[in-house]
């Protein structure tokens, strides 16, 4: 939990009328997960190609595809 106090508003780099989120260099009241990520069997199988790709050194800028961003 942040204190309301604490939220900074941050500008985007170059425009500064363009708002990129709040500052997270605050004083952090409390913690608490809210839940566990859980994972579809094809993110986890995704996943695992990418790390095993990462590990050969083949895929250094491979975006993912939109069908796997469900």
């Amino acid at each position: 939990m942040i204190d309301t106090r604490h939220y900074q508003l941050v500008p985007q780099p170059g425009t500064p009328d363009v708002l990129a989120g709040i500052s997270l260099n605050v004083p952090i009241l409390r913690k608490r997960t809210l839940r566990e990520a859980t994972l579809t069997a094809a993110r986890s199988a995704f996943l695992d190609l990418m790390r095993s790709a990462l590990q050969l050194g083949i895929a250094a800028d491979c975006p993912a595809s939109a069908e796997n961003e469900s």
